[in-house]
Formats: structure tokens, sequence, C-alpha cells
């Protein structure tokens, strides 16, 4: 898992959005219209309307100290250029990646669906991404259907 993730910030990124999303602008006034505008821009649904739980990224993060730490450090994960590789891109492709590629030297598709959204979660959770009251899933709709964007990271 750790491996999957490490592939995921050490290279072979997306390529370009697949699907254009749709924003909405709220209204608002003073640095709460700031911050609405700024939102305005993001591709609708995204991740940080917080799509998994707190104990979905605990499984990943047992996920990280079981398999991915053999060859992945996480703050390889909160470093600006993987932030950079991934941001306005679509779940689906970041899943994807972490999917087909990991464990590093495993063959593609290896790691159960659950634990690469559990993993997700885990790399979500490190880069401040808000949890929420339901789990990512690891059926294809459920993948697919929003854009990443990280939160705010702590110190």
């Amino acid at each position: 898992m750790t491996a999957l993730i490490l592939a995921a910030a050490c290279g072979g990124g997306p390529s370009g959005s697949e699907t254009p999303g749709a924003a909405v602008a709220p209204a608002g006034g003073g640095e709460a219209a700031a911050v609405d505008a700024a939102a305005a821009d993001l591709r609708q649904p995204n991740t940080l309307e917080g799509i998994y739980t707190a104990e979905q990224a605990q499984r990943g993060r047992q996920a990280y100290e079981e398999i991915c730490s053999e060859c992945h450090q996480t703050d390889e994960w909160q470093e600006d250029l993987f932030r950079a590789r991934w941001s306005g891109e679509s779940v689906y492709r970041f899943w994807t990646y972490i999917y087909e590629r990991m464990p590093n030297g495993s063959p593609p598709y290896s790691l159960p669906r659950e634990t690469v959204s559990d993993a997700v979660a885990y790399i979500l959770q490190l880069n401040g991404v808000p949890a929420g009251a339901e789990e990512f899933g690891s059926d294809e709709e459920s993948v697919a259907e929003h854009w990443l964007y990280w939160g705010e990271l702590e110190g």
C-alpha cells in the first residue's frame, strides 16, 4: 500500500483531466466571499466535502504501516510537488494510479479495492482534507465521483 502511494508521489502522474466539472459560486460578502470565490473555482463534487471517515483513514494508516512503509515515508505525500501533481485531478485517476501500480514490484491490481480506498483516505487525511460521515467507496462509481483538492497542512 505504501509502495502504491509512494509510486503516486514519485512519478507517472496524471496527464490531464478526463471530465470537466461544474462549479457553483455561492453568494456572500467580505472575507467569506473571498473564500467562496476561491471555492467556486473548484470542480464539484470534491474531496473538501468530506468523502472519507476518520475510521477509514485509520485503516489506511494501518495498511501504510504494514505495506507501504517499506518503500514510502508519509512526508512524501505532503510535498508540494506531489500535491501540485494531483490537485484538481479526478479522484478516480489518483485511486486507479495506486490500484494499478502498488505495491511496487507486484502485479497490477494486487491490493484489494477497499485497501486502496483506505490508503487514499489516509493520504487525504495527511493533507488536511476533512473527514466526513460516510466512507469513500471502492466501486468505480464512488471513486469516479469526486475531484481531488487538498486541505491545509498543519505546522
